[in-house]
């Protein structure tokens, strides 16, 4: 194993360990025993697919304000999509137009992706429903809102990440 995916599983296995103790009950050693055990599990069942060559993202202070950006992102978009999403609901007339629509897939990794079609089923009115090299398929409540990730904040937030535009 090389020093970058030593780093990388290090980091993960800290970050998991850190998360258990945040949800856990009560902080006992059985229990940092327990959290340990089951992160170092997690971190070794995905070792190949998230510390692959293919797929990590070098650590840089790039990096790092591209992650921070995107978080901001994504929770602006869930905000906004919230407000949008009441608007409708309690709009009289009910004024949707749901439908599937393919938008394009901009990313190369195949952990972005998946974080990328999360990200649109996590913002309300939207849903991934599948996924391929070419497309993401979308099922919204409004079909031109679907068609409105293609070039959006989202998007570009997830292409920075990736290294795909430069800012």
């Amino acid at each position: 194993m090389n020093k970058t995916k030593r780093y990388g599983a290090g980091l993960l296995l800290i970050l998991l360990t850190v998360f258990w103790m945040i949800i856990a009950s009560s902080i006992s050693l059985i229990e940092l025993i327990i959290g340990v055990f089951a992160s170092l599990l997690i971190v070794l069942y995905s070792m190949d697919m998230v510390f692959s060559k293919d797929e990590m993202t070098s650590f840089s202070p790039r990096t790092v304000r591209a992650l921070f950006i995107l978080f901001i992102r994504l929770i602006i978009e869930i905000v906004v999509s919230n407000f949008h999403v009441a608007k409708i609901v309690l709009s009289k007339k009910l004024p949707i137009d749901p439908g599937f629509e393919t938008i394009r897939q901009p990313l190369k990794k195949d952990l972005n992706k998946t974080l990328y079609g999360n990200a649109i089923t996590l913002t309300p009115g939207t849903l991934t429903v599948d996924m391929t090299d070419e497309g993401i398929i979308v099922h919204g409540l409004e079909k031109h809102s679907v068609k409105a990730l293609e070039g959006s904040k989202l998007e570009q937030a997830f292409m920075n990440l990736e290294g795909l535009n430069h800012d």
